[in-house]
């Protein structure tokens, strides 16, 4: 038997699990994991943009997917195994102790959501993040410059500045923070001091404002002038990052001994999910891969020798950071998915709430086959000039020009405006968020030449990648595999095990292929151009 490979995704809901041979490509087996604490909604406040995962959620679910994925795959085949490639969501990070373990799994704070991890979606740091604006734009350098020139609430330094002022417990006992995508690895791997931690060059050039042309990571000075309380961590952080073909250690005791693996499998430096996606979708030069899920990722690289331009009010241009040797682009919408779940959900609970005889199966059959059902009957209707118009910021507003105080806006209601009306116009608003940060980099002089989509929903809803082909007026070309961060993360263990030499081979090797091509429908194209402008009147209304 060859080598083979283990990727782990780490989503929003779950981790997804590939076992894989790299040199045919063969999925030997997959699996998927929930976080059983976070479908339980603990430790999340919705009303208040809170939303944080437990440790323990990803050290149960790693278990899960080992077991699942080596369900059957002997004890001999099992030393085939020589390498394990992680990513996670990003920016998500979680203050730990001078053993690097996360102070949930402490007991004086297995309870306090300010001691987990801070998920990328949670925005209690807006004013944390304004306060960051507000000094990056009087400094003599400009931290600021290669993430946009806007730092989000969502990213590293808001999160630690916003518990660091709530909590202080924390602050007292927080030896360092870690993000998601490198503590996942180090608990494969079996760290437990702040000098083997090898940081990603994902999270830290994109979250972190980490840059080799100001020296690293925003300076000392620059952080305590936010807050002296910046003062007992910033010598506890780092000056180098690494890219995900790189090993982080080898595999910890525990997996070794519980799950019969070699103690000599490679642990590689993890990565953030979306940019792994791109990698595992066969992201090239020029290429825009959208990862589709509960938000969008979108993705771009181009070639250093090509100059490429500074693009404000973006996630960021990081060299490394999606294909080692390129600068890559990070762009994105915060929610995508997850309106069309909340459209789905408000409908779903008043529906349950009213009828008390509907039993637990039609539940089940309401709330799996209500998107679907609106998908079907939204498709059926016509486009006019005339149609509701959403924008796409129930979760604020990540790119282009981040803005998490923005809240969705509608204009065009009737009294015959239906569920079904809703739901086009807010598929179609999603598609015209995606419009949106497409237009800034054609404003930059970048010419996107294909446009490549992955994610659960390109798989799922035929209808809504039609509409954003419709709205983009380009070609959607939807790849072969609902993995590919998964993918992405085996094609990088590949290249750290030495099977390729490098990542772009490992792509023509194992990456997914392009299985079905959404194409523009002429007669859309105009009426969409229209909705749009309204779409870009209805971006800056403000309560």
């Amino acid at each position: 038997m060859n080598k083979l490979i283990i990727g782990m995704d780490f989503g929003t809901d779950s981790v997804r699990g590939l076992l894989i041979d790299p040199i045919d490509g063969t999925v030997l087996a997959k699996f998927i994991a929930p976080f059983k604490r976070w479908a339980e909604g603990l430790y999340c406040d919705s009303s208040t943009d809170r939303y944080r995962q437990h440790p323990l959620d990803y050290m149960e679910a790693i278990d899960e997917v080992l077991t699942g994925l080596l369900a059957d795959i002997s004890a001999d085949d099992r030393q085939h195994i020589v390498a394990i490639g992680t990513n996670t969501t990003g920016s998500t990070p979680v203050p730990v102790g001078k053993d690097c373990v996360p102070l949930s799994l402490t007991e004086s704070f297995q309870d306090n959501p300010d001691a987990m991890f801070i998920l990328w979606k949670d925005h209690t740091s807006v004013n944390e993040a304004d306060g960051i604006n507000e000094l990056a734009k009087k400094w003599r350098i400009n931290f600021t410059k290669y993430c946009g020139e806007l730092y989000s609430s969502e990213w590293f330094w808001s999160k630690i500045w916003h518990i660091n002022k709530k909590d202080k417990r924390i602050l007292q006992e927080a030896y360092t923070w870690v993000e998601q995508s490198d503590w996942i690895p180090m608990y494969l791997a079996g760290i437990n001091s702040l000098e083997q931690i090898k940081r990603n060059r994902c999270a830290a050039g994109h979250k972190a404002m980490w840059n080799q042309e100001h020296g690293g990571l925003p300076s000392a000075e620059f952080l305590c002038s936010l807050d002296p309380a910046f003062y007992h961590l910033v010598n506890r952080m780092y000056h180098d990052t690494y890219t995900s073909d790189q090993v982080m250690g080898t595999l910890s005791s525990y997996f070794v001994d519980k799950f019969g693996l070699s103690a000599q499998v490679l642990i590689t430096v993890g990565g953030i999910d979306a940019h792994h996606g791109a990698v595992g979708a066969g992201i090239t030069p020029y290429t825009l891969v959208k990862v589709i899920g509960t938000s969008t990722c979108d993705m771009l690289v181009l070639p250093k020798e090509d100059h490429p331009p500074l693009v404000k009010g973006i996630c960021g241009q990081v060299d490394g950071s999606i294909l080692p040797g390129m600068i890559g682009y990070e762009a994105g919408q915060s929610a995508f998915g997850d309106i069309y779940r909340w459209f789905r959900n408000m409908i779903v609970e008043v529906v349950l709430g009213a009828c008390s005889s509907i039993s637990e199966s039609q539940r089940v059959e309401l709330t799996e086959n209500l998107l679907i059902h609106l998908s079907d009957k939204a498709a059926l209707l016509p486009v006019t000039q005339d149609d509701l118009v959403f924008t796409d910021y129930h979760n604020g507003r990540r790119t282009p020009d981040v803005d998490f105080t923005t809240r969705g806006a509608a204009y065009g209601f009737s009294l015959s405006t239906t569920a079904v009306h809703m739901f086009k116009a807010l598929v179609e608003a999603t598609a015209f968020g995606s419009r949106a940060i497409l237009e800034r980099f054609k404003e930059n002089d970048i010419s996107i030449q294909s446009v490549v989509a992955t994610g659960g929903i390109t798989s799922k809803s035929p209808f809504v990648i039609q509409v954003l082909a419709d709205v983009l007026q380009r070609d959607i070309h939807v790849v072969d595999n609902d993995q590919t961060c998964a993918l992405g993360a085996v094609i990088f263990a590949a290249v750290a095990a030495g099977i390729y030499p490098d990542v772009l081979t490992a792509q023509k090797h194992i990456g997914a292929k392009i299985s079905h091509t959404y194409k523009p429908r002429e007669a859309y194209l105009e009426v969409y151009s229209d909705l749009y402008q309204k779409y870009r009147n209805l971006m800056h209304v403000k309560p």
